[in-house]
Protein backbone atom coordinates (compact mmCIF):
# COMPACT_ATOMS: atom_id res chain seq x y z
CA UNK A 1 0.00 0.00 0.00
CA UNK A 2 1.31 3.43 -0.97
CA UNK A 3 2.04 5.89 1.87
CA UNK A 4 0.50 9.17 2.75
CA UNK A 5 1.87 10.87 0.47
CA UNK A 6 -1.19 9.92 -2.35
CA UNK A 7 -3.66 9.30 0.22
CA UNK A 8 -5.23 6.65 -1.18
CA UNK A 9 -6.76 3.20 -0.75
CA UNK A 10 -5.57 -0.14 -2.42
CA UNK A 11 -8.41 -2.61 -2.64
CA UNK A 12 -7.12 -6.29 -3.39
CA UNK A 13 -9.80 -8.53 -4.78
CA UNK A 14 -8.31 -11.80 -3.83
CA UNK A 15 -11.21 -13.90 -5.11
CA UNK A 16 -12.61 -14.83 -8.67
CA UNK A 17 -16.17 -10.26 -11.68
CA UNK A 18 -19.67 -8.88 -11.25
CA UNK A 19 -20.85 -11.17 -13.74
CA UNK A 20 -19.12 -14.20 -15.82
CA UNK A 21 -17.04 -13.12 -18.36
CA UNK A 22 -15.94 -16.42 -21.21
CA UNK A 23 -12.37 -16.48 -21.26
CA UNK A 24 -10.81 -13.97 -24.27
CA UNK A 25 -8.74 -16.09 -26.82
CA UNK A 26 -6.19 -13.31 -27.61
CA UNK A 27 -4.69 -9.95 -26.87
CA UNK A 28 -7.71 -7.14 -28.10
CA UNK A 29 -7.62 -3.60 -28.52
CA UNK A 30 -8.78 -1.26 -26.52
CA UNK A 31 -12.43 0.21 -26.70
CA UNK A 32 -14.25 2.45 -25.09
CA UNK A 33 -17.67 3.92 -23.52
CA UNK A 34 -18.76 6.50 -21.31
CA UNK A 35 -21.86 6.53 -18.89
CA UNK A 36 -23.13 9.27 -16.92
CA UNK A 37 -21.18 8.09 -14.17
CA UNK A 38 -18.33 6.30 -15.09
CA UNK A 39 -15.83 5.33 -18.24
CA UNK A 40 -15.05 2.12 -19.59
CA UNK A 41 -12.20 0.68 -21.19
CA UNK A 42 -12.75 -2.88 -22.53
CA UNK A 43 -10.37 -5.69 -24.27
CA UNK A 44 -14.54 -7.23 -24.93
CA UNK A 45 -16.92 -7.76 -27.07
CA UNK A 46 -19.86 -5.86 -26.85
CA UNK A 47 -21.91 -8.06 -25.32
CA UNK A 48 -20.04 -8.47 -22.34
CA UNK A 49 -19.13 -5.07 -21.43
CA UNK A 50 -22.27 -3.80 -21.86
CA UNK A 51 -23.50 -6.81 -19.77
CA UNK A 52 -21.07 -5.17 -17.02
CA UNK A 53 -21.81 -1.67 -18.00
CA UNK A 54 -25.26 -2.18 -17.24
CA UNK A 55 -25.47 -3.94 -13.79
CA UNK A 56 -23.18 -1.72 -12.13
CA UNK A 57 -24.84 1.79 -13.80
CA UNK A 58 -28.07 0.04 -12.07
CA UNK A 59 -26.14 -0.36 -8.83
CA UNK A 60 -24.58 3.22 -8.55
CA UNK A 61 -28.21 4.39 -9.78
CA UNK A 62 -30.22 2.66 -7.02
CA UNK A 63 -27.85 3.38 -3.77
CA UNK A 64 -26.70 6.65 -4.95
CA UNK A 65 -30.58 7.38 -4.18
CA UNK A 66 -30.88 5.39 -1.12
CA UNK A 67 -27.88 6.94 0.61
CA UNK A 68 -28.62 10.54 -0.68
CA UNK A 69 -25.42 11.04 -3.04
CA UNK A 70 -25.39 13.06 -6.11
CA UNK A 71 -23.62 11.41 -8.74
CA UNK A 72 -22.12 14.62 -9.97
CA UNK A 73 -20.36 14.80 -6.93
CA UNK A 74 -18.53 11.56 -7.12
CA UNK A 75 -14.45 11.66 -8.27
CA UNK A 76 -13.63 10.29 -11.64
CA UNK A 77 -14.53 6.66 -11.94
CA UNK A 78 -12.84 4.24 -14.82
CA UNK A 79 -13.17 0.93 -15.59
CA UNK A 80 -10.59 -1.40 -17.25
CA UNK A 81 -11.51 -4.60 -18.28
CA UNK A 82 -8.95 -7.09 -19.54
CA UNK A 83 -9.34 -9.42 -21.88
CA UNK A 84 -7.84 -12.11 -19.45
CA UNK A 85 -6.24 -12.89 -16.54
CA UNK A 86 -2.71 -13.08 -18.46
CA UNK A 87 -3.22 -9.59 -19.80
CA UNK A 88 -4.23 -8.16 -16.25
CA UNK A 89 -0.88 -9.60 -14.56
CA UNK A 90 1.23 -6.98 -15.37
CA UNK A 91 -1.17 -4.64 -12.83
CA UNK A 92 -1.46 -6.35 -10.18
CA UNK A 93 0.67 -5.71 -7.02
CA UNK A 94 3.33 -7.75 -5.35
CA UNK A 95 3.06 -9.33 -2.36
CA UNK A 96 5.66 -8.47 0.77
CA UNK A 97 7.88 -11.19 -0.54
CA UNK A 98 7.82 -9.44 -4.10
CA UNK A 99 6.30 -12.16 -6.11
CA UNK A 100 3.13 -11.27 -8.04
CA UNK A 101 -0.50 -11.15 -5.87
CA UNK A 102 -2.84 -13.94 -7.40
CA UNK A 103 -5.36 -11.38 -7.22
CA UNK A 104 -8.41 -11.13 -9.56
CA UNK A 105 -9.76 -7.81 -9.19
CA UNK A 106 -8.22 -4.38 -8.27
CA UNK A 107 -10.15 -0.98 -6.62
CA UNK A 108 -8.33 2.10 -6.42
CA UNK A 109 -10.42 4.60 -4.32
CA UNK A 110 -8.24 7.73 -3.88
CA UNK A 111 -10.40 11.15 -3.05
CA UNK A 112 -10.27 12.51 -6.82
CA UNK A 113 -9.95 9.46 -8.97
CA UNK A 114 -10.80 6.02 -8.60
CA UNK A 115 -10.11 2.76 -10.90
CA UNK A 116 -11.11 -0.41 -11.69
CA UNK A 117 -9.17 -3.35 -13.07
CA UNK A 118 -10.55 -6.88 -13.88
CA UNK A 119 -9.96 -9.77 -15.59
CA UNK A 120 -12.30 -11.45 -18.20
CA UNK A 121 -12.15 -14.53 -16.73
CA UNK A 122 -12.34 -14.06 -13.12
CA UNK A 123 -15.72 -14.90 -11.70
CA UNK A 124 -17.38 -15.61 -8.08
CA UNK A 125 -19.62 -14.01 -5.76
CA UNK A 126 -16.83 -12.89 -3.06
CA UNK A 127 -15.19 -10.39 -5.68
CA UNK A 128 -19.04 -9.20 -6.79
CA UNK A 129 -19.41 -8.70 -2.78
CA UNK A 130 -16.23 -7.06 -2.80
CA UNK A 131 -16.60 -4.87 -5.52
CA UNK A 132 -19.74 -3.54 -4.52
CA UNK A 133 -18.46 -2.40 -0.70
CA UNK A 134 -16.04 -0.55 -2.52
CA UNK A 135 -18.38 0.95 -4.69
CA UNK A 136 -20.50 1.86 -1.48
CA UNK A 137 -17.35 3.96 -0.24
CA UNK A 138 -16.87 5.31 -3.36
CA UNK A 139 -20.61 6.58 -3.74
CA UNK A 140 -19.81 7.56 0.08
CA UNK A 141 -16.89 9.80 -0.88
CA UNK A 142 -19.24 12.19 -2.27
CA UNK A 143 -19.60 13.36 0.90
CA UNK A 144 -16.21 13.81 3.10
CA UNK A 145 -18.18 14.61 6.05
CA UNK A 146 -17.58 12.96 9.47
CA UNK A 147 -18.90 9.61 9.77
CA UNK A 148 -18.69 6.83 12.28
CA UNK A 149 -16.50 3.26 11.18
CA UNK A 150 -19.33 1.21 12.02
CA UNK A 151 -21.96 2.79 9.84
CA UNK A 152 -19.18 3.44 6.86
CA UNK A 153 -18.29 -0.80 6.92
CA UNK A 154 -22.02 -1.67 8.02
CA UNK A 155 -23.96 -0.02 5.07
CA UNK A 156 -21.35 -1.07 2.54
CA UNK A 157 -21.31 -4.33 3.61
CA UNK A 158 -25.40 -4.58 3.46
CA UNK A 159 -25.02 -3.19 -0.07
CA UNK A 160 -22.31 -5.31 -1.27
CA UNK A 161 -25.45 -7.95 -1.92
CA UNK A 162 -26.96 -6.00 -4.16
CA UNK A 163 -28.18 -8.18 -7.28
CA UNK A 164 -30.53 -7.27 -10.14
CA UNK A 165 -33.04 -9.73 -11.07
CA UNK A 166 -35.36 -8.43 -13.89
CA UNK A 167 -37.22 -5.65 -13.05
CA UNK A 168 -36.31 -5.74 -9.08
CA UNK A 169 -33.22 -5.43 -7.06
CA UNK A 170 -32.48 -6.66 -3.91
CA UNK A 171 -29.49 -5.82 -1.29
CA UNK A 172 -29.23 -6.56 2.50
CA UNK A 173 -29.16 -10.17 2.40
CA UNK A 174 -27.91 -12.12 5.04
CA UNK A 175 -24.01 -12.84 5.11
CA UNK A 176 -23.63 -15.91 6.90
CA UNK A 177 -19.96 -15.33 7.05
CA UNK A 178 -20.62 -12.57 9.82
CA UNK A 179 -22.78 -14.47 11.55
CA UNK A 180 -20.54 -17.67 12.00
CA UNK A 181 -17.73 -15.10 13.36
CA UNK A 182 -19.98 -13.50 16.11
CA UNK A 183 -21.62 -16.92 16.88
CA UNK A 184 -18.01 -17.86 17.46
CA UNK A 185 -16.37 -15.09 18.94
CA UNK A 186 -19.61 -12.93 20.44
CA UNK A 187 -19.66 -8.99 19.74
CA UNK A 188 -17.61 -5.92 20.94
CA UNK A 189 -19.55 -4.08 24.07
CA UNK A 190 -21.91 -1.46 22.27
CA UNK A 191 -20.18 1.51 23.64
CA UNK A 192 -16.62 0.42 22.96
CA UNK A 193 -17.92 -0.68 18.88
CA UNK A 194 -19.96 2.76 18.81
CA UNK A 195 -16.79 5.24 19.32
CA UNK A 196 -13.92 2.71 17.21
CA UNK A 197 -12.71 5.30 14.64
CA UNK A 198 -11.44 2.94 11.83
CA UNK A 199 -12.31 -0.58 10.94
CA UNK A 200 -8.20 -1.63 10.45
CA UNK A 201 -6.83 -3.18 13.18
CA UNK A 202 -3.41 -5.20 13.98
CA UNK A 203 -4.75 -8.32 13.62
CA UNK A 204 -6.73 -9.93 10.56
CA UNK A 205 -9.81 -11.61 13.37
CA UNK A 206 -9.78 -8.01 15.34
CA UNK A 207 -10.74 -6.26 11.58
CA UNK A 208 -12.77 -9.59 10.33
CA UNK A 209 -15.09 -8.94 14.08
CA UNK A 210 -15.39 -5.45 13.09
CA UNK A 211 -16.53 -5.86 9.52
CA UNK A 212 -19.34 -8.50 11.33
CA UNK A 213 -20.70 -6.54 13.93
CA UNK A 214 -21.05 -3.37 12.02
CA UNK A 215 -22.88 -5.07 8.84
CA UNK A 216 -25.07 -7.31 11.87
CA UNK A 217 -25.54 -3.61 13.93
CA UNK A 218 -26.45 -1.53 10.72
CA UNK A 219 -28.63 -4.54 9.72
CA UNK A 220 -30.55 -4.09 13.29
CA UNK A 221 -31.60 -0.96 13.13
CA UNK A 222 -32.23 -0.99 9.38
CA UNK A 223 -34.47 -4.19 9.59
CA UNK A 224 -35.72 -4.93 12.43
CA UNK A 225 -39.07 -4.58 13.98
CA UNK A 226 -38.57 -1.51 16.28
CA UNK A 227 -39.31 1.33 13.24
CA UNK A 228 -37.62 3.89 16.21
CA UNK A 229 -34.21 2.31 15.35
CA UNK A 230 -33.65 3.62 12.11
CA UNK A 231 -34.40 6.73 13.64
CA UNK A 232 -31.43 6.24 16.02
CA UNK A 233 -29.25 5.00 13.36
CA UNK A 234 -30.49 8.61 11.58
CA UNK A 235 -29.63 10.77 14.72
CA UNK A 236 -26.59 8.86 15.31
CA UNK A 237 -25.12 10.21 12.02
CA UNK A 238 -26.54 13.42 12.34
CA UNK A 239 -25.61 14.27 15.95
CA UNK A 240 -21.96 12.87 15.11
CA UNK A 241 -21.06 15.15 12.13
CA UNK A 242 -20.29 17.51 15.00
CA UNK A 243 -19.35 15.76 17.85
CA UNK A 244 -17.19 13.11 19.36
CA UNK A 245 -18.16 9.56 19.25
CA UNK A 246 -18.94 9.08 22.97
CA UNK A 247 -20.55 12.73 22.76
CA UNK A 248 -22.67 11.09 20.40
CA UNK A 249 -23.22 7.63 21.88
CA UNK A 250 -24.71 9.64 25.45
CA UNK A 251 -27.02 11.78 23.10
CA UNK A 252 -28.90 9.37 21.07
CA UNK A 253 -28.39 6.16 23.14
CA UNK A 254 -28.61 7.88 26.60
CA UNK A 255 -29.41 5.39 29.31
CA UNK A 256 -31.24 3.02 26.86
CA UNK A 257 -27.86 1.30 25.79
CA UNK A 258 -28.16 -1.74 27.87
CA UNK A 259 -31.38 -2.48 26.49
CA UNK A 260 -30.24 -1.89 22.98
CA UNK A 261 -27.42 -4.16 23.24
CA UNK A 262 -29.44 -6.90 24.58
CA UNK A 263 -32.16 -6.83 21.48
CA UNK A 264 -29.04 -6.50 19.18
CA UNK A 265 -27.72 -10.10 20.94
CA UNK A 266 -31.36 -11.42 20.14
CA UNK A 267 -31.43 -10.04 16.83
CA UNK A 268 -28.26 -11.38 15.43
CA UNK A 269 -29.27 -15.27 17.11
CA UNK A 270 -32.55 -15.37 15.07
CA UNK A 271 -32.77 -17.98 12.25
CA UNK A 272 -33.98 -15.33 9.31
CA UNK A 273 -33.22 -12.41 8.15
CA UNK A 274 -35.60 -9.74 6.14
CA UNK A 275 -33.71 -7.99 3.28
CA UNK A 276 -34.78 -5.01 0.95
CA UNK A 277 -35.90 -5.64 -2.79
CA UNK A 278 -37.09 -2.35 -4.33
CA UNK A 279 -37.98 -1.43 -8.27
CA UNK A 280 -34.98 -1.29 -10.29
CA UNK A 281 -34.41 2.28 -11.55
CA UNK A 282 -34.72 3.47 -15.31
CA UNK A 283 -30.77 3.00 -16.33
CA UNK A 284 -30.36 4.28 -20.31
CA UNK A 285 -28.56 1.64 -22.53
CA UNK A 286 -24.58 1.76 -23.03
CA UNK A 287 -23.46 3.72 -25.99
CA UNK A 288 -21.70 1.76 -28.89
CA UNK A 289 -18.36 0.77 -28.14
CA UNK A 290 -15.60 3.24 -29.72
CA UNK A 291 -12.10 2.96 -30.27
CA UNK A 292 -10.14 4.11 -27.75
CA UNK A 293 -8.17 7.60 -27.88
CA UNK A 294 -4.32 5.80 -27.65
CA UNK A 295 -3.39 8.53 -25.00
CA UNK A 296 -6.64 8.08 -22.67
CA UNK A 297 -6.09 4.62 -22.82
CA UNK A 298 -2.39 4.92 -21.78
CA UNK A 299 -3.41 7.26 -18.90
CA UNK A 300 -6.41 4.96 -17.36
CA UNK A 301 -3.94 2.11 -17.25
CA UNK A 302 -1.26 3.96 -15.90
CA UNK A 303 -3.37 4.73 -12.90
CA UNK A 304 -3.97 1.31 -12.47
CA UNK A 305 -0.73 0.80 -12.77
CA UNK A 306 -0.44 3.40 -10.12
CA UNK A 307 -3.01 2.15 -7.61
CA UNK A 308 -1.28 -1.45 -7.80
CA UNK A 309 1.92 0.64 -6.90
CA UNK A 310 3.94 -0.42 -10.20
CA UNK A 311 5.47 2.67 -10.19
CA UNK A 312 7.69 2.25 -13.32
CA UNK A 313 5.05 0.77 -15.44
CA UNK A 314 2.84 3.65 -14.64
CA UNK A 315 5.60 5.98 -15.45
CA UNK A 316 5.85 4.19 -18.74
CA UNK A 317 2.10 4.23 -19.43
CA UNK A 318 2.34 8.08 -18.56
CA UNK A 319 5.14 9.26 -20.92
CA UNK A 320 3.37 7.31 -23.88
CA UNK A 321 0.35 8.94 -23.39
CA UNK A 322 2.46 12.70 -23.16
CA UNK A 323 4.14 11.03 -26.58
CA UNK A 324 0.97 10.53 -27.87
CA UNK A 325 -0.98 13.49 -26.91
CA UNK A 326 0.71 16.60 -24.96
CA UNK A 327 -1.97 18.28 -24.52
CA UNK A 328 -3.92 15.87 -22.47
CA UNK A 329 -3.74 15.96 -18.42
CA UNK A 330 -3.41 12.37 -17.53
CA UNK A 331 0.07 11.52 -18.11
CA UNK A 332 1.08 14.33 -16.20
CA UNK A 333 -1.07 13.75 -13.54
CA UNK A 334 0.43 10.06 -13.17
CA UNK A 335 3.74 11.46 -13.29
CA UNK A 336 3.09 14.67 -10.69
CA UNK A 337 1.48 11.90 -8.26
CA UNK A 338 4.59 9.75 -8.73
CA UNK A 339 7.34 12.91 -8.18
CA UNK A 340 5.27 13.58 -5.08
CA UNK A 341 6.18 10.25 -3.84
CA UNK A 342 9.80 10.66 -4.99
CA UNK A 343 9.63 14.09 -2.76
CA UNK A 344 10.98 15.79 -6.16
CA UNK A 345 9.47 19.44 -5.82
CA UNK A 346 10.64 20.67 -9.29
CA UNK A 347 9.20 17.55 -11.01
CA UNK A 348 5.58 17.53 -8.99
CA UNK A 349 5.91 21.32 -10.43
CA UNK A 350 6.67 21.29 -13.54
CA UNK A 351 3.53 18.12 -14.08
CA UNK A 352 1.49 19.33 -11.87
CA UNK A 353 1.20 22.72 -13.98
CA UNK A 354 1.22 21.26 -17.37
CA UNK A 355 -2.06 19.08 -16.04
CA UNK A 356 -3.57 22.02 -14.97
CA UNK A 357 -2.97 23.92 -18.30
CA UNK A 358 -4.23 21.12 -20.27
CA UNK A 359 -7.32 21.29 -18.00
CA UNK A 360 -7.09 18.98 -15.44
CA UNK A 361 -9.94 19.24 -13.20
CA UNK A 362 -7.97 17.08 -10.25
CA UNK A 363 -7.71 19.33 -7.49
CA UNK A 364 -4.95 17.80 -6.14
CA UNK A 365 -2.37 18.83 -8.35
CA UNK A 366 -2.54 21.81 -6.43
CA UNK A 367 -2.01 19.70 -3.34
CA UNK A 368 1.19 18.01 -4.61
CA UNK A 369 2.73 21.57 -5.20
CA UNK A 370 1.36 22.68 -1.90
CA UNK A 371 3.00 20.19 0.03
CA UNK A 372 6.33 20.51 -2.08
CA UNK A 373 6.58 23.35 0.32
CA UNK A 374 6.37 21.80 3.99
CA UNK A 375 9.85 20.18 3.22
CA UNK A 376 12.66 19.49 0.49
CA UNK A 377 14.04 22.22 -1.84
CA UNK A 378 10.67 24.36 -1.58
CA UNK A 379 11.01 23.97 2.20
CA UNK A 380 10.58 26.76 4.78
CA UNK A 381 14.46 26.50 5.84
CA UNK A 382 14.71 28.20 2.08
CA UNK A 383 11.98 29.91 1.21
CA UNK A 384 10.47 32.41 4.07
CA UNK A 385 6.99 32.84 2.31
CA UNK A 386 6.93 29.29 2.01
CA UNK A 387 3.80 28.97 4.24
CA UNK A 388 2.13 32.15 1.96
CA UNK A 389 3.09 30.34 -1.02
CA UNK A 390 1.35 26.91 -0.11
CA UNK A 391 -2.33 28.41 1.33
CA UNK A 392 -2.24 29.91 -2.10
CA UNK A 393 -1.76 26.79 -3.52
CA UNK A 394 -4.51 25.19 -1.33
CA UNK A 395 -6.90 28.26 -1.97
CA UNK A 396 -6.51 27.46 -5.39
CA UNK A 397 -6.92 23.48 -4.65
CA UNK A 398 -10.58 24.96 -2.69
CA UNK A 399 -11.67 26.73 -5.74
CA UNK A 400 -11.28 24.29 -7.88
CA UNK A 401 -12.63 21.40 -5.76
CA UNK A 402 -14.66 22.90 -2.65
CA UNK A 403 -15.97 19.28 -1.75
CA UNK A 404 -12.24 17.93 -0.96
CA UNK A 405 -11.97 18.09 2.82
CA UNK A 406 -7.92 17.75 2.82
CA UNK A 407 -7.75 21.12 1.08
CA UNK A 408 -9.51 23.03 4.28
CA UNK A 409 -7.22 20.89 6.16
CA UNK A 410 -3.62 21.66 4.61
CA UNK A 411 -5.03 25.38 4.79
CA UNK A 412 -5.59 25.26 7.91
CA UNK A 413 -2.40 23.83 8.95
CA UNK A 414 -0.74 26.71 6.30
CA UNK A 415 -2.51 29.38 8.28
CA UNK A 416 -0.55 28.78 11.33
CA UNK A 417 2.23 29.78 9.64
CA UNK A 418 1.31 33.24 7.98
CA UNK A 419 1.40 36.06 10.02
CA UNK A 420 -0.27 38.59 7.90
CA UNK A 421 -3.53 36.14 6.47
CA UNK A 422 -6.16 38.06 3.79
CA UNK A 423 -9.42 38.33 4.16
CA UNK A 424 -9.90 35.80 1.48
CA UNK A 425 -8.41 33.38 3.70
CA UNK A 426 -10.98 33.88 6.12
CA UNK A 427 -13.56 33.25 3.69
CA UNK A 428 -12.14 30.04 2.28
CA UNK A 429 -11.82 29.05 6.38
CA UNK A 430 -15.48 30.06 6.39
CA UNK A 431 -16.79 27.92 3.75
CA UNK A 432 -15.07 25.03 5.14
CA UNK A 433 -16.63 25.54 8.61
CA UNK A 434 -19.88 25.56 6.72
CA UNK A 435 -19.44 22.34 4.31
CA UNK A 436 -17.92 20.25 7.55
CA UNK A 437 -19.29 21.51 10.39
CA UNK A 438 -17.77 18.51 12.40
CA UNK A 439 -13.98 19.33 11.73
CA UNK A 440 -13.16 21.07 14.67
CA UNK A 441 -9.53 21.77 13.22
CA UNK A 442 -11.16 24.20 10.38
CA UNK A 443 -12.89 25.53 13.25
CA UNK A 444 -8.95 26.49 14.99
CA UNK A 445 -7.15 27.72 11.68
CA UNK A 446 -10.60 30.05 10.99
CA UNK A 447 -9.83 31.36 15.08
CA UNK A 448 -6.20 31.96 14.20
CA UNK A 449 -7.02 34.03 10.71
CA UNK A 450 -9.59 36.27 12.41
CA UNK A 451 -7.43 36.64 15.49
CA UNK A 452 -4.47 37.95 13.43
CA UNK A 453 -6.68 40.11 11.44
CA UNK A 454 -7.82 42.28 14.68
CA UNK A 455 -11.13 40.42 14.74
CA UNK A 456 -10.38 38.99 18.67
CA UNK A 457 -13.35 38.83 19.90
CA UNK A 458 -14.57 36.38 16.87
CA UNK A 459 -11.60 34.50 16.95
CA UNK A 460 -11.51 33.50 21.03
CA UNK A 461 -15.40 32.66 20.02
CA UNK A 462 -14.48 30.38 17.37
CA UNK A 463 -11.49 28.84 19.44
CA UNK A 464 -14.17 28.24 22.33
CA UNK A 465 -16.38 26.28 20.06
CA UNK A 466 -13.28 24.01 19.33
CA UNK A 467 -12.03 23.32 22.09
CA UNK A 468 -15.62 22.24 24.07
CA UNK A 469 -15.01 19.41 25.67
CA UNK A 470 -16.77 17.03 23.13
CA UNK A 471 -14.98 18.52 20.03
CA UNK A 472 -13.35 16.74 17.37
CA UNK A 473 -10.28 17.87 18.13
CA UNK A 474 -7.58 14.58 18.46
CA UNK A 475 -4.74 13.93 20.79
CA UNK A 476 -2.02 15.86 18.62
CA UNK A 477 -4.95 19.14 17.49
CA UNK A 478 -6.48 19.67 21.10
CA UNK A 479 -3.15 20.66 22.88
CA UNK A 480 -1.90 22.47 20.06
CA UNK A 481 -5.20 24.56 19.50
CA UNK A 482 -5.23 24.50 23.53
CA UNK A 483 -1.47 26.50 23.38
CA UNK A 484 -2.47 28.71 20.79
CA UNK A 485 -5.60 30.18 23.25
CA UNK A 486 -3.11 30.42 26.17
CA UNK A 487 -0.64 32.40 24.13
CA UNK A 488 -3.91 34.90 23.01
CA UNK A 489 -4.22 35.13 26.78
CA UNK A 490 -0.84 35.82 27.30
CA UNK A 491 -0.63 38.48 24.76
CA UNK A 492 -3.51 40.15 26.12
CA UNK A 493 -2.88 39.69 30.01
CA UNK A 494 0.64 41.15 29.03
CA UNK A 495 -0.74 44.59 27.28
CA UNK A 496 -2.89 45.34 30.26
CA UNK A 497 -0.11 44.76 32.92
CA UNK A 498 2.15 46.85 30.84
CA UNK A 499 -0.91 49.95 30.73
CA UNK A 500 -0.65 49.06 34.76
CA UNK A 501 2.53 49.70 35.02
CA UNK A 502 2.93 52.69 32.22
CA UNK A 503 0.65 54.27 35.13
CA UNK A 504 3.05 53.15 37.72
CA UNK A 505 -0.02 51.18 39.30
CA UNK A 506 1.62 47.88 40.43
CA UNK A 507 -1.96 46.71 42.22
CA UNK A 508 -3.67 46.76 39.45
CA UNK A 509 -0.83 45.23 37.49
CA UNK A 510 -0.97 42.26 40.03
CA UNK A 511 -4.52 41.97 39.51
CA UNK A 512 -4.77 41.47 36.08
CA UNK A 513 -1.96 38.64 36.58
CA UNK A 514 -4.51 37.26 39.15
CA UNK A 515 -7.65 37.67 36.96
CA UNK A 516 -5.52 35.27 34.04
CA UNK A 517 -3.47 33.05 36.00
CA UNK A 518 -5.76 30.29 36.16
CA UNK A 519 -6.85 30.20 32.83
CA UNK A 520 -3.03 30.35 31.17
CA UNK A 521 -1.91 28.16 33.77
CA UNK A 522 -1.86 24.10 33.49
CA UNK A 523 1.27 24.61 30.29
CA UNK A 524 4.52 23.71 30.96
CA UNK A 525 5.60 27.07 28.84
CA UNK A 526 2.77 29.40 29.91
CA UNK A 527 3.50 28.05 33.66
CA UNK A 528 7.30 29.37 33.03
CA UNK A 529 6.14 32.74 31.54
CA UNK A 530 3.99 33.40 34.22
CA UNK A 531 6.79 32.73 36.89
CA UNK A 532 8.62 35.09 35.11
CA UNK A 533 6.07 37.86 35.60
CA UNK A 534 5.67 37.21 38.88
CA UNK A 535 8.86 37.65 39.30
CA UNK A 536 9.27 41.05 37.27
CA UNK A 537 6.10 42.48 39.13
CA UNK A 538 8.12 41.33 42.43
CA UNK A 539 10.95 42.83 41.47
CA UNK A 540 8.84 46.34 40.47
CA UNK A 541 7.25 46.37 44.10
CA UNK A 542 10.07 45.54 45.98
CA UNK A 543 12.13 48.32 43.74
CA UNK A 544 9.28 50.81 44.63
CA UNK A 545 9.36 49.86 47.89
CA UNK A 546 13.07 50.82 48.32
CA UNK A 547 12.80 53.93 46.44
CA UNK A 548 9.69 55.15 49.46
CA UNK A 549 12.01 54.23 51.94
CA UNK A 550 15.35 55.86 50.54
CA UNK A 551 12.84 59.09 50.11
CA UNK A 552 11.35 58.92 53.32
CA UNK A 553 15.29 58.25 54.82
CA UNK A 554 14.59 54.78 56.64
CA UNK A 555 17.48 52.73 56.38
CA UNK A 556 16.11 49.97 58.35
CA UNK A 557 13.74 49.74 55.59
CA UNK A 558 15.86 50.14 52.81
CA UNK A 559 17.89 47.23 54.41
CA UNK A 560 15.20 45.21 54.56
CA UNK A 561 13.54 46.16 50.93
CA UNK A 562 17.80 45.66 49.48
CA UNK A 563 17.63 42.61 51.47
CA UNK A 564 14.66 41.24 49.64
CA UNK A 565 15.79 42.40 46.20
CA UNK A 566 19.02 40.75 46.72
CA UNK A 567 17.20 37.35 47.71
CA UNK A 568 15.11 37.47 44.03
CA UNK A 569 16.84 34.50 41.58
CA UNK A 570 18.15 35.83 38.14
CA UNK A 571 18.36 39.63 38.85
CA UNK A 572 20.04 41.73 36.99
CA UNK A 573 23.96 41.63 37.50
CA UNK A 574 24.17 45.58 37.81
CA UNK A 575 21.54 45.80 39.58
CA UNK A 576 22.73 43.37 42.22
CA UNK A 577 26.08 45.67 42.39
CA UNK A 578 24.44 48.86 43.48
CA UNK A 579 22.05 46.99 46.07
CA UNK A 580 24.81 45.62 47.92
CA UNK A 581 27.18 48.37 47.85
CA UNK A 582 24.06 50.00 48.85
CA UNK A 583 23.38 48.20 51.97
CA UNK A 584 26.95 48.25 52.90
CA UNK A 585 26.97 51.73 52.96
CA UNK A 586 24.51 51.57 56.09
CA UNK A 587 21.94 53.78 53.93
Amino acid sequence: MRGSGLLRRLLLLLFPLLVALPAAAAEKPWRTLATPRFQVFSQLTDQETNRWTSEFDQFIASMSGLLGIDPGALPPLTVVLFASDKSFTAYKPARPDGRTANVSGLFVRHPTWSVIGLANDSRGEVLRQTIFHEATHWLMSADEGRKPAWFTEGIAELLSTFEQQGKQVSWARPLSNHLSTLEQVGITPLREFLVTPKAIFNRDDHTEKFYAQSWAFTHFLLFSDDPARAALASRFLETFKTHSGDATVDAVFGAQLPDIERAFKSYIAQAAFSYKAQPAKQVAAPPPLQPAIPAQAESALGFLAMGANRDDLARRHASKAIELDAAAPGGHEILAYLAAEARSAEEVKQHAEAALRNGSKDSDMFLLMGNSFISGQNGNQNRPDADRQRANLYASAIKLNPRRLASYERLTEAMFGVTNPTEEDARLLGLGMRAYPGEDWIRVGSAVVEFRLGRRAQAREIMGRALRSDSTLDGQQRPYADRIQRGWLYDTMNDEIRDAVGRRDLAAARAVLDKYRGAIAGDPRADTLLQQIDADLKRRELTESLNSAMRANRPADVRAAADQLLALPNLPPAMRADLEKLRSSGN
